[in-house]
């Protein structure tokens, strides 16, 4: 059976910043299998790890790197994420479309790496422009007909929040050839149920636990 997953959301965000090398490392040291991480394009085109719409008052897309480092806010930038591509999986968050061309010039080259976003027009542009490179849709909520909506998209990964992941919805969608780890489940009671349920593995903010608990289950899908 293959190894259930522990992915680290944002790395280790409980032992250092999020999206920060600092807590990609601690995921890794962890015996974490991969980090999910969250990318956005400054206007100078600078792609930097960062979450959220904003910083202060301003949308981050709007600002340049020289901009966000004057309102004393750090930001890892996409390209030190680099040497962790040969650790282990990395799922790319694409909080936003309209760079592909960009993104893919960055990280095109790296091994390991599964592009995801909740923009679904995102990933059918990636996969038509880079077939040999793996793409996930990341979701909310409960999707009309899902495996084969994500199956036409190219998708070979789907990231669903994990409240609404059954054992039912696991087997459609790897009957249609999808590997499913659901995000962000934090509890070993949710963990052993996605796990029951035959998911791939998890997206959590405790690697550090989860690999723990991962470690004490009967090795049947480890």
């Amino acid at each position: 059976m293959q190894r259930f997953l522990v992915i680290g959301h944002r790395g280790s965000p409980l032992h250092a910043p999020e999206n920060t090398i600092r807590s990609f490392e601690a995921a890794f040291q962890a015996g974490a299998d991969g980090i999910e991480t969250d990318l956005r394009l400054l206007s100078d085109r600078v792609a930097v790890l960062y979450h959220d719409d904003d910083i202060g008052e301003h949308e981050i897309e709007t600002l340049t790197s020289k901009s966000v480092a004057e309102l004393g806010v750090t930001v890892e930038r996409l390209r030190h994420l680099a040497p962790f591509a040969r650790r282990g999986t990395l799922v790319l968050e694409v909080k936003r479309s309209k760079w592909e061309e960009v993104l893919l010039e960055e990280v095109g080259a790296w091994p390991g790496i599964i592009i995801a976003s909740f923009d679904h027009e995102l990933i059918a542009d990636i996969r038509r422009r880079r077939p040999d490179i793996e793409v996930g849709l990341t979701t909310f909520g409960r999707l009309v007909d899902f495996p084969s909506y994500a199956r036409r998209l190219g998708a070979t990964w789907v990231f669903p929040a994990y409240r609404y992941v059954d054992a039912d919805l696991v087997a459609e969608l790897h009957d249609a050839g999808m590997r499913v780890v659901p995000w962000t489940p934090n509890r070993p009671d949710d963990w052993a149920r996605l796990r029951e349920a035959g998911c791939d593995g998890v997206i959590t903010d405790l690697p550090y636990e989860a690999v723990q608990w991962r470690t004490a289950q009967p090795s049947d899908r480890l």
